[in-house]
């Protein structure tokens, strides 16, 4: 993040705590509550995407070898990640192309040379090529290079992996920039600098809640007095954020308590890590949030249209994961998945209830903005690749 977004950022904060204000947008805005539970727009929103949008399913940290690859299954898609003896990142449909078995069912490794289906030993080699048919001479005329691993569109950069979960024709390019597609963040992802950064942690949670609703807890602090008392709202100042719009992403901060020591100092000297958390909203289904010395990922994905599963991971640079005790750590992602509980537990009442009748749409504050720049965009989105 630019040292001069920094600075704008702070100001903006500190001038809601002297005057008791929030980050308004022009008014209210909202949402149907059908698009949280509408097996037709679930389906859909999967179909789209999930099918044809970059999706973050693996870290540079996880496949930095030859022979590391990452299995990712949530999407819907089986996904395969593997880093070539030739240095190249490559993904795959992890799906045999003999009698459609995976070929790989661990789901994370390294020192890998080929992939043998456990169904029937047919072998691949790290590029995905069919190199091994078992009985071969017996089985019948195959041609083997009609016959290797279904590509994927992958990209690695800035630490991250992004894969476009459908299978490419025959030359296909499977290469792809994810900066035109990342737009105004493109410069901050790339001044974070998370590329060397290992993760340290990654936890599946499986709430009974729209992935669309897993996201909506990320996009305002207004509820953190009340439902985080004890845990993460001791930090924060209450409802202090400021929140951008980046295209189809949003950029936002939330203020820590120590943001008013900020006041009578050099602005040169600031730095938004030191008083407040920095967040990121990728669309359609990650956001990333930076704090003094890690970055959390949270990334949601469809079950079904009221049901999740989210992936909470912590990255940490080498030179700061060096410097302080695993207990450290330990007690930072306690901390999250303590208020990750409190979300989770009131947002599947909120799934529950919609059916109800009570509402027929979810009504979003005017500091609550962010929330209905996303729906806009997901329903934007949809809509605008609907069928006749």
């Amino acid at each position: 993040m630019r040292h001069a977004d920094q600075v704008a950022y702070l100001e903006r904060m500190l001038h809601m705590v002297r005057t008791n204000t929030r980050d308004e947008g022009p008014g209210l805005s909202h949402t149907p509550v059908e698009e949280y539970y509408d097996p037709a727009r679930f389906r859909s929103e999967v179909d789209l995407l999930f099918r044809r949008y970059p999706i973050v399913v693996a870290f540079s940290g996880q496949v930095r070898k030859p022979g590391d690859f990452v299995v990712h299954n949530d999407t819907g898609q089986p996904i395969l990640v593997v880093r070539g003896t030739d240095g190249v990142l490559r993904a795959f449909l992890n799906v045999c192309r003999h009698r459609s078995a995976s070929v790989e069912t661990t789901p994370c490794g390294s020192n890998k040379r080929a992939f043998v289906c456990p169904y029937h030993g047919w072998a691949y080699d790290l590029t995905g090529r069919l190199v091994g048919i078992t009985d071969g001479a017996m089985f019948g005329e195959l041609e083997k290079s009609t016959h290797g691993l279904r590509r994927l569109k992958v990209v690695e950069k800035y630490g991250l992996v992004w894969v476009v979960p459908r299978a490419l024709e025959d030359g296909e390019d499977a290469r792809f920039d994810i900066d035109p597609y990342l737009g105004p963040l493109q410069p901050d992802l790339a001044g974070w600098d998370m590329q060397g950064w290992e993760l340290h942690s990654s936890e599946p949670i499986r709430p009974r809640m729209n992935w669309k609703l897993v996201i909506d807890t990320f996009l305002e602090l207004y509820h953190f007095r009340y439902l985080h008392p004890t845990s993460v709202y001791p930090i924060f100042l209450d409802n202090i954020a400021t929140y951008e719009r980046m295209d189809r992403h949003i950029r936002m901060a939330a203020a820590k308590r120590t943001l008013t020591e900020l006041e009578g100092t050099l602005k040169e000297s600031w730095s938004i890590r030191d008083h407040a958390i920095v967040l990121y909203q990728m669309f359609p289904n990650t956001v990333l949030t930076y704090t003094q010395d890690h970055c959390g990922v949270f990334t949601a994905f469809p079950v079904a249209p009221d049901e999740s599963v989210m992936h909470f991971s912590v990255l940490v640079s080498p030179e700061e994961k060096a410097k302080k005790p695993e207990s450290y750590w330990k007690a930072n992602v306690d901390l999250f998945a303590s208020a990750l509980v409190e979300d989770f537990g009131i947002g599947e009442t909120i799934q529950r209830n919609f059916p109800s009748g009570a509402n027929t749409r979810q009504t979003f504050g005017k500091f609550e903005k962010a929330l209905g720049w996303y729906h806009h965009e997901v329903a934007r989105t949809v809509e605008a690749n609907a069928g006749p």
